[in-house]
């Protein structure tokens, strides 16, 4: 046999068979349809999320029990340990003070406040006294002085008034002389009555100098008078000015005392909060003070307390993406930590061990990475319920998985949306583009 005829004869051998072909193109005309048939099926579309156990309340949450103050463990509840059992009310620690008698000598310390305080309030009444004498002492004594003053200038006034009738006395008595004496010198008037007039001019004329005299002391007096008001105006204005320099100091020490009582009273307050009692119904979960005379610092954790919770609720982080999908009410599958369960997604109806809640919450914010706190309480269908046992089964801090319940969309399209990344359905509607605005014409 020649080479040729070998190469066929194993090429021949190699082929397949005719019942091979035909049952690869029926494999593959059936995965074909299987691929199409899915892009049609039904798809629940569901936003998975991760998260544990809370309490609905936030006063039932784990909270931290602080120190008030600093101080030396005095005494200790009995039988408190952590994992105990207490009730709200229940005595939990006792803190004394560093100081011995705190409390004694802090309410001393106030008692002798409060009468620097009464001894400053009496201070200024008194001082508020003296200002009042010393304002009505100063407006009699002004008004005294003023009256003086007027008199003065009246006086001054009558005199000037007169003074300008001696002038005209003696400047009547002068001419007339001087017209006499004339005639004298003619030999028409004998010298006795010359000597007559002379006389009456001199005394004319010292009558004029003599109330000019009087004018100008009057004018000294009445200088004097303002003087002496603007004088008594100013002595008593500076014991005003010191009387209420001196009420205002007193009342500025009853302020300060005041805030020095303040804060003996709140160092008190704080003395009365020295006894720490359970806040609510719990569970002690963490107790780091358990030694008498240990010491504590103020804000110190004395113990952590997990309350006992009325609600429970699953807190998840769901993704961003899917979050415009999210409204409250909608239904979340939930898988808790201890419970075997199979979720499938996309068709919850097979699913299997999972539990049925509703969306109680959506944060309005993230959390920094891009995902978003929601709340998760059971749902109202009494034959969907979460394990009885919570204390047992669902303790605050179990871990969760959810799966929020959104629309029913066809395979083909959840899947073509996930790989695309694009915007989600709302009301059964996609998101449209914004068109955009045309550019408005120009005016010719």
């Amino acid at each position: 046999m020649s080479m040729s005829n070998r190469n066929e004869t194993n090429l021949h051998l190699m082929q397949s068979s005719r019942y091979a072909k035909r049952l690869a193109k029926w494999l593959l005309l059936l995965l074909v349809l299987c691929v199409l048939a899915m892009a049609f099926l039904p798809w629940q579309q569901t936003s998975r999320g991760t998260g544990s156990v809370v309490a609905y309340a936030p006063q039932e949450r784990q909270q931290t029990i602080d120190a008030p103050t600093k101080g030396i463990v005095a005494r200790i509840g009995d039988g408190l340990a952590e994992g105990s059992q207490v009730k709200q009310g229940d005595f939990i620690l006792e803190i004394q003070p560093f100081a011995a008698n705190m409390v004694q000598q802090l309410q001393g310390q106030l008692q002798d406040l409060k009468t620097k305080e009464e001894t400053f309030k009496v201070k200024s009444e008194a001082y508020q006294q003296n200002v009042q004498g010393f304002t009505e002492a100063r407006d009699f004594a002004v008004s005294a002085a003023l009256q003086m003053v007027e008199a003065a200038e009246a006086k001054l006034e009558s005199k000037q008034r007169l003074t300008q009738g001696y002038d005209a006395k003696q400047l009547q008595t002068k001419l007339n002389f001087q017209r006499q004496n004339s005639l004298a010198k003619q030999g028409l008037k004998p010298a006795k009555e010359i000597e007559k007039l002379r006389k009456e001019w001199d005394v004319a004329k010292a009558n004029f100098e003599s109330i000019q005299q009087d004018v100008i002391s009057l004018k000294k007096e009445l200088a004097s008078k303002k003087d002496s008001l603007e004088e008594k105006r100013r002595l008593a204005q500076t014991k005003i000015d010191y009387a209420r320099a001196l009420q205002q100091d007193a009342i500025g020490g009853a302020a300060t005392i005041r805030k020095e009582i303040g804060d003996v009273k709140i160092k008190l307050g704080e003395m009365d909060r020295l006894t720490i009692h359970a806040p609510r119904d719990g569970t002690i979960y963490r107790m780091p003070i358990y030694e008498l005379g240990q010491t504590i610092k103020e804000g110190e954790a004395v113990l952590t307390l997990i309350p006992e919770s009325t609600q429970n609720a699953v807190e998840l982080m769901i993704n961003g993406n899917d979050l415009p999908l999210i409204q409250k009410g909608q239904e979340v599958r939930l898988q808790f930590e201890g419970w075997p369960a199979v979720q499938v997604a996309g068709w919850p109806s097979v699913s299997v061990g999972a539990f049925s809640g509703q969306v109680a919450t959506i944060d309005s914010t993230d959390n920094g990475k891009g995902q978003f706190r929601i709340l998760v309480v059971p749902t109202e269908d009494p034959d969907l319920p979460w394990p009885e046992d919570t204390e047992r089964f669902l303790r605050q801090g179990v871990r969760a998985n959810g799966w929020v319940q959104l629309r029913k969309v066809r395979l083909g399209f959840e899947l073509w949306r996930q790989m695309n990344g694009f915007p989600v359905v709302i009301e059964g509607k996609e998101i449209k583009k914004t068109k955009t605005a045309k550019p408005p014409k120009v005016p010719k």
